[in-house]
């Protein structure tokens, strides 16, 4: 595919794409932490890994605060440059750094791949822009926002041109991703290139691209070395619950077919008019083969092995999620946790890299008998893929919040309740004559990364990798309310990431706004939760039966805002 300079009027265009990216960040500044950003794998998890990454930054062989003194392992953050950001700024603005660097970063990669397979500024411009406002995950840094412009520059290694500004992105990019998230995925595809290559030229001509490889290989291992040695059993005792994962299979042909056409997870992009458009279009090109022009065949070829990429990462990914697949993973322990389905988070480049060459296609042909019938499908695509990428976009429910006066979305603020969180601290500081250091507290009906954002020291969390004798130590506060609810005690057995205070009169629901429940019934064992060493539960809910638990109320009245989202009630475990 032949190069593509850009010129002025693509710079125009190119600089008007990041005017329109850099205005989408205007509702987030106006609303502050009163923001609505998506919580479950953010603000439950990787935001507080983050902070206390930060906080440790430079000695701590435990973290204190999380999960009764757990290991700096328990807390592995998705990319691990960002911590700087969090040692720097406050949270919620190196959360917003986080998002307006990748989705800018998003943006400018899909725009230069897009001008690369097209050659047309108007069509990278169109692509850049939805792909900047797919809804992926800020805490995960570079990982998806990143991977256009890593494609770019892999591209530009094997040219042998930009050789400084690739290395430099590239190390960027390591920095600022994961390598379980999707690292191991482009260490084990650029090693086989670098092995095709050297079948195909001299080893010499390969050399950049190599360097490029060792260069991730190394920052890679070196920013994951502790866990790594964990994983090997050089470092840290403890056995990873990890170990325990019973996840259930599904069917083979579902799950491909799940993937194929919709995606799932974190790769939800919006993708099937981009589909629907490729296969029309190579159904024509084989029927009219012999009246294309050249280029139009050789951009067929790569749209074509952009869907056969696709078609094989969704193999692999189904694979892994069938029942077939489990029997193999069994016998891997730790390991077998482990995703290799996360390959579909290359997914979505490829699909609006597909798009770029479709669009590439039609224009080629505007002048032809398929001009109107390009025209209109081209337009009826991106109008629906506009709009879908819209609807789920991070900036929709703040602009909603803006315009809606009683638009409720759970924001930030609401999320980590610091304003309720204060009155906890100065209640148990008053009352109790205690300090955050003196005591130790478990959340119930909320989330325990709120009680962590403020830095109580806390016997619950959300990890992916910790402690199985912590697991099953917890587990013994809460067996009586597993007992209860079978679908409670498979996510808790057989999963266990959530190492929180469950209860099966609301199984599943982790934050109870003030005034929709009480609790009638609830059967914790407060003893095994005193073993633990924690002193306060705090509970986002009335608990009618406190006393034949051994909890105490220490008052009436729940620490609140007229604002706040949570009622928060303090009880003693006493004995």
């Amino acid at each position: 595919m032949k190069a593509n300079r850009p010129t002025l009027k693509t710079s125009h265009l190119f600089l008007f794409g990041i005017l329109a990216v850099l205005l989408s960040f205007l509702p987030f500044l106006l609303l502050g932490t009163d923001a609505i950003v998506p919580y479950h794998d953010q603000l439950d998890g990787e935001i507080i890994a983050y902070i206390y990454r930060a906080k440790y930054l430079f000695g701590g062989e435990i973290i204190p605060e999380f999960m009764n003194g757990a290991s700096p392992n328990t807390l592995t953050p998705p990319a691990p440059l960002a911590v700087l950001l969090f040692k720097v700024f406050t949270p919620f603005t190196a959360y917003l750094l986080l998002q307006f660097g990748g989705q800018l970063t998003a943006f400018v990669g899909m725009f230069l791949l897009a001008v690369k397979l097209s050659g047309n500024k108007w069509n990278a411009l169109i692509v850049a822009l939805l792909y900047a406002f797919l809804p992926f995950l800020p805490v995960y840094g570079l990982s998806q926002y990143g991977i256009p412009l890593l494609l770019v520059c892999l591209w530009e290694l094997y040219r042998g041109t930009h050789k400084g500004f690739s290395y430099a992105y590239i190390a960027l990019y390591t920095a600022m991703s994961s390598l379980v998230l999707c690292g191991f995925v482009w260490l084990a595809g650029w090693a086989i290139l670098l092995v095709t290559l050297c079948f195909r030229k001299a080893l010499k001509s390969c050399l950049p691209m190599l360097w490029g490889f060792l260069l991730m290989l190394g920052i890679y291992l070196s920013e994951n070395l502790s866990l790594l040695l964990q994983i090997l059993g050089l470092k840290d005792s403890y056995v990873s619950h990890k170990i325990e994962y019973a996840a259930t299979g599904s069917s083979f042909l579902s799950s491909f077919t799940e993937q194929l056409l919709h995606g799932s997870d974190h790769y939800l992009d919006r993708h099937e008019g981009i589909l629907f458009l490729s296969i029309l279009l190579l159904a024509g090109i084989l029927v009219a083969y012999k009246k294309c022009d050249k280029e139009t065949l050789q951009r067929s070829k790569w749209l074509l092995l952009d869907l056969a990429l696709i078609c094989a990462f969704c193999l692999i990914a189904a694979f892994w999620q069938s029942s077939s697949s489990f029997a193999l993973r069994s016998n891997l322990g730790t390991l077998g946790a482990f995703q290799i389905g996360r390959v579909m988070w290359l997914a979505p480049t490829l699909w609006y890299a597909a798009l770029s060459i479709c669009l590439s296609i039609l224009w080629k042909h505007r002048h032809t008998w398929l001009r109107y019938f390009g025209y209109g499908l081209s337009l009826l695509v991106l109008g629906i893929t506009g709009i879908l990428c819209f609807k789920h976009s991070l900036v929709k429910p703040c602009i909603q919040e803006l315009l809606i006066e009683d638009y409720e979305t759970i924001s930030w603020s609401d999320y980590y309740a610091s304003d309720v969180m204060v009155q906890v601290e100065t209640f148990l500081l008053e009352q109790e004559g205690l300090t955050k250091e003196e005591y130790k507290v478990a959340s119930l009906g909320i989330d325990p990364a709120s009680a962590l954002y403020h830095g109580f020291y806390c016997v619950d969390g959300y990890s992916n990798n910790y402690d199985l004798d912590y697991k099953k130590a917890f587990r013994a506060v809460i067996a009586p309310e597993l007992e209860r609810n079978a679908w409670l005690k498979d996510y808790y057995d057989n999963w266990g990431n959530r190492c929180y205070l469950f209860s099966s009169e609301i199984p599943g629901y982790f934050n109870i706004e003030k005034g929709s429940f009480w609790y009638n019934d609830l059967q914790l064992d407060t003893d095994a939760l005193k073993a633990l060493g924690c002193d306060y539960i705090l509970s986002a809910a009335y608990i009618v039966n406190a006393a034949d638990i051994h909890l105490q109320l220490l008052s009436q009245e729940p620490c609140q805002t007229p604002e706040s989202y949570y009622a928060i009630y303090i009880y003693k475990i006493v004995p």
